[in-house]
């Protein structure tokens, strides 16, 4: 069914994460990237199938807790994969990943700290201290 699905893209997402957690930590950044890829789309793809459900007026309790889950897995990814490209030395995408997600999810000051940070470390002391300022 459409709802055994959605929470099995979720549960899935969740694991690759942690997969993606376990590469990274052991230095292979490549498979650490492709697995928090894949579990962001997941994610992405789940949303407005877990949002329909709530919407239609079919949902449960456990509906709503995989909705409630949304953001911070989400945030987790954008997290993760920020991380894994600093540490392939691509500071490009790496400020791009913490830009979509702090547009996305402008109420959490870890990411803002993020993008600061990676700012800082291209040089843009201007654009970082912007971002400073939204999480102090």
């Amino acid at each position: 069914s459409e709802e055994v699905r959605t929470k099995g893209m979720f549960n899935l997402s969740l694991l690759l994460q942690q997969k993606a957690n376990n590469l990274a930590t052991s230095g292979n950044l490549e498979e650490a990237k492709a697995a928090i890829v894949e579990a962001s789309k997941l994610l992405d793809d789940a949303k407005p199938l877990i949002d329909a459900s709530i919407a239609l007026g079919g949902a449960n309790s456990e509906d709503a807790m995989y909705a409630s889950q949304f953001k911070p897995m989400r945030v987790q990814c954008h997290r993760v994969l920020g991380q894994v490209l600093a540490g392939m030395g691509d500071m490009v995408a790496c400020e791009a990943e913490f830009r979509s997600a702090s547009e996305k999810f402008p109420d959490i000051p870890g990411i803002w700290a993020a993008l600061s940070r990676v700012l800082e470390l291209q040089g843009k002391l201007d654009e970082a201290q912007v971002c400073k300022a939204k999480f102090a």
